[in-house]
């Protein structure tokens, strides 16, 4: 039996905005070679010279953003004018779903590179071109999981994108969360890798097909009374394999760790960009290719759904470091857009896609904010830091509070929109324990997203200020000991004793954001105003273009 197969010109041009992601990273590779390192850029920073600075600190991010823009315009055009049929032999897909995908995942890289520069000079890190190339390269893994038509294609896009991220999570390698959370990543990633693989190895031996085409007409054609056990087999680790990846309950174990201890851009990147790829080629697998089969996988998808709801909820309710209290969030949100797996249909796809647009901007932003308040020991990111921010940052705290706000579905932002949909098309899907359930578990949700804004807003530094004269003349007795306190003293020594920390905690971030702001601190304001401005539009002007725009693509997918 011979194969052969020509490549055209169509195939590459259905993968243009991957193509220019790929030639953007070489050229982002060869521009850090020009750039000042190691004792050059040392004597550079020691000189303070703001134009050597600003050159070897923004260089990159702007070939990163031109790239990303670049295959911005390429994925609208596919969109608007392309043929949208499947390149190298039905392996990528270019259909409207797969570029709906493709956006929300440039958008996402967009945003997680303006919110570097700021981050990686806080950090002192000069040379950083493998920072912003492997940006680039894991979004071409995510583009290419999303897109994936084939299985093959499937385990490429997961492995580019894997890899990537390895590296980036580790990549402040002086502090030790850092290193622990690529270590874990890896460990854990490989091991969901692993199921995967055997999955697939599992559905090629049951259908004789890696290609999403070849196996739909397998099952539609020899769709027997009794499943075989080989094909059963295989959607079992394919289900453990990609609910690894979006961190479902109860395989997400390893999403807090490695939210916590990764560059918080990277978090922020990675918690709206493998969500996306991962949960686009789960819903395709399972919704379109393995519809014929679907009484057999739908009772385990559907138990995973109610447990990652519920599950991410509950465990977010103790969390008192904001990164992890997001990191459980983003399981949460991971189980309502499983609803729109076991809806399945057009309606099912459409939701997904539409409330992974509206996740993009509200994750991104709250991770943005975080990233401001960071200083260089990692401080910021524990409830403890932010109490009182709104009377020291009030800008600061009145963003994160907005959105919080939209995670939690308060209207008009754009998570209210999302979820709407989402749980209609649970409603439409025949589902309405799915519906009532994801309602109940959003009201719950809201107590932790309250929490921190209650921390914010409702703690005021002057409270604890009166008590500051006794607990300095306790402090000067030779004893070291404290006197009984009146009145509740010990609690009000400690608020002084927090509020003291954090008020120098913030004295550093002052200092350290005015140094920033001349080269790079300016890009993290911009990604966290256009991140709320995406909240506030998508959840306003903009959700009823996108969301007959996500119908388009859902029905191209089918």
């Amino acid at each position: 039996m011979s194969f052969t197969y020509t490549v055209t010109a169509a195939d590459w041009g259905r993968v243009a905005p991957e193509l220019v992601l790929a030639v953007m990273a070489l050229i982002t590779m060869l521009a850090d070679l020009i750039l000042p390192q190691g004792e050059h850029a040392q004597k550079a920073h020691l000189k303070e010279d703001a134009r050597s600075l600003s050159f070897f600190y923004l260089l990159l991010p702007v070939l990163c953003l031109v790239g990303l823009v670049g295959a911005i315009i390429a994925t609208i055009v596919l969109f608007q004018v392309g043929d949208h049929l499947n390149a190298f032999n039905n392996m990528i897909g270019s259909d409207q779903g797969s570029l709906y995908a493709d956006l929300i995942i440039l958008s996402a890289a967009i945003l997680g590179i303006l919110l570097s520069p700021s981050y990686l000079k806080r950090l002192e890190i000069p040379h950083q071109g493998e920072y912003y190339a492997l940006f680039l390269l894991g979004t071409i893994g995510m583009m290419l999981l999303a897109s994936a038509t084939s299985f093959l294609t499937v385990f490429l896009g997961l492995e580019m994108l894997s890899l990537a991220l390895y590296i980036l999570c580790g990549y402040v390698s002086r502090r030790t969360s850092s290193q622990e959370s690529g270590m874990k990543y890896f460990l854990l990633s490989s091991f969901a890798s692993a199921f995967l693989l055997y999955g697939i190895a599992l559905i090629y031996g049951a259908t004789g097909n890696t290609t999403f085409v070849g196996i739909l007409k397998f099952l539609t054609a020899h769709h027997p009374q009794h499943t075989p056990l080989l094909l059963l087999l295989g959607m079992g680790l394919l289900t453990v394999g990609f609910s690894f990846k979006i961190s479902a309950v109860p395989f997400q174990a390893w999403t807090p760790d490695v939210y916590e201890g990764a560059p918080t851009p990277v978090t922020a990147f990675m918690s709206v960009g493998t969500k996306t790829a991962a949960l686009v080629a789960f819903a395709r697998v399972f919704v379109v290719v393995l519809q014929p089969v679907h009484a057999d996988w739908l009772p385990v998808v559907w138990a995973i759904t109610i447990l990652t709801i519920v599950g991410g909820n509950v465990m977010a309710l103790v969390q008192s470091n904001v990164k992890r209290l997001l990191a459980y969030s983003s399981i949460a949100h991971a189980g309502y857009l499983m609803i729109g797996i076991v809806a399945g249909g057009i309606s099912g796809l459409s939701a997904i896609l539409f409330y992974l647009l509206c996740y993009t901007f509200m994750n991104i932003g709250a991770f943005g904010v975080l990233s401001l308040l960071e200083s260089t020991e990692h401080a910021g990111s524990n409830i403890s830091d932010l109490r009182g921010l709104w009377y020291r940052r009030p800008i600061v705290a009145g963003l994160l509070a907005f959105f919080l706000l939209a995670l939690a579905g308060f209207p008009p932002m754009a998570g209210f929109a999302g979820k709407y949909y989402i749980f209609l098309a649970g409603l439409q899907g025949g589902h309405p324990e799915l519906l009532i359930i994801g309602v109940l578990a959003s009201i719950l949700g809201m107590y932790y997203y309250l929490k921190v804004i209650a921390a914010m807003f409702m703690d005021r530094p002057e409270a604890v200020a009166e008590v500051a004269p006794a607990v300095a003349a306790n402090a000067d007795r030779p004893s070291g000991r404290l006197e009984r306190p009146a009145r509740g003293g010990v609690a009000a020594a400690v608020a002084v004793k927090t509020e003291a920390a954090t008020s120098s905690a913030t004295k550093v971030s002052r200092k350290l954001e005015q140094e920033l702001f001349p080269y790079a601190g300016w890009t993290s304001w911009l990604a966290v105003g256009l991140a709320a401005l995406g909240t506030l539009l998508m959840g306003t002007a903009l959700p009823f273009w996108l969301v007959d725009l996500a119908i388009q693509a859902a029905k191209a997918m089918m």
